[in-house]
């Protein structure tokens, strides 16, 4: 069986075990963390955080697609999304050297 993921709630009860902080201050300190970088990345900037990875701004062109209910052709729209690009210590992490 298949672990749950972490939560929102999750992550700041653990940030303010791990920080020896009110759950109120880590909540804050963890949106203001997502809204810098939202921010960052909307404006095309990349948002680095050292030993996790980046995130960067990836954009996808228009295309033509294919509605899979009835085989149609449609169009589907130029969009922008985020996308995130693990640091070689995560990789690693992930990934470790069998000796």
């Amino acid at each position: 069986m298949a672990k749950k993921p972490m939560t929102k709630s999750d992550i700041i009860d653990q940030i303010a075990k791990d920080a020896s902080i009110a759950k109120v201050q880590a909540k804050a300190a963890l949106e203001s963390f997502i809204g810098m970088c939202s921010k960052e990345v909307k404006a095309g900037r990349t948002f680095r955080v050292a030993g996790l990875g980046s995130f960067i701004l990836k954009k996808a062109k228009a295309r033509k697609g294919r509605n899979p209910a009835t085989g149609e052709l449609i169009k589907i729209k130029a969009s922008k999304r985020m996308s995130f690009k693990a640091s070689s210590q995560v990789k690693d992490l992930l990934n470790p050297k069998k000796k």
